[in-house]
């Protein structure tokens, strides 16, 4: 019975539409129109690279660049280096610290810059020596050719790091240091084993 009502209904289909007056034609005509572009749309939406998101991207194609934001600073020159500090600049890290040590620790990010005469920026990170249990006493900075070209020291006050590592015991692994640059690419090393090595802090870049 259904087979039959179905075979009924196709044979009617033709002059159902052949009874439609003009206008309807055209109204269904455009209706039928409408419908396969949206489902063409609907097919090129599928089918299109998400640029916003690499992994699904199918072509390639340059994110856009990632704008830096402006630091807070001042004209005038960055402060002088500590006095225990001074003999240490300019020279090769490896010549001053040949021997390496553990530590824990990192390089943060750069809160200040100065852009007079000398010029400098300020950088800011945590640092712990394992075998003391205490925080790094002193960090220096270098370029990527590995020369000195900056120094700073904890007391810093940190009290997330020992709420997210419980090694850590001191509030006060904070450390922040001043590179005499403005640009380029600065790791920072950690000052241990009574300044016998250093450890690896991170790198920031300028």
């Amino acid at each position: 019975m259904l087979s039959t009502q179905a075979s009924t209904r196709r044979r009617f289909a033709p002059y159902q539409w052949g009874m439609l007056t003009p206008a309807a034609r055209t109204t269904a005509n455009a209706a039928r129109i409408a419908v396969a572009g949206l489902a063409l749309l609907a097919l090129s939406a599928c089918s299109r690279p998400d640029w916003t998101n690499p992994e699904t991207s199918k072509a390639p194609r340059a994110l856009p660049p990632n704008p830096k934001k402006a630091l807070p600073g001042d004209d005038g020159p960055a402060p002088p280096v500590p006095a225990w500090a001074a003999p240490l600049m300019g020279k090769p890290l490896r010549a001053v610290f040949p021997a390496d040590g553990v530590c824990m620790g990192n390089t943060d990010r750069v809160i200040r810059v100065h852009r007079g005469q000398p010029p400098g920026a300020v950088i800011v990170g945590w640092a712990w020596e394992y075998a003391a249990k205490a925080p790094v006493p002193r960090v220096v900075l270098v370029d990527a050719s590995d020369i000195i070209v900056g120094v700073g020291e904890t007391g810093q006050s940190r009290p997330d790091v020992p709420n997210v590592v419980p090694a850590v015991t001191s509030p006060t692994t904070g450390w922040e240091g001043i590179a005499y640059a403005l640009t380029g690419h600065v790791r920072a090393f950690g000052v241990i084993d009574n300044g016998r090595a250093v450890c690896a802090l991170g790198a920031v870049e300028l």
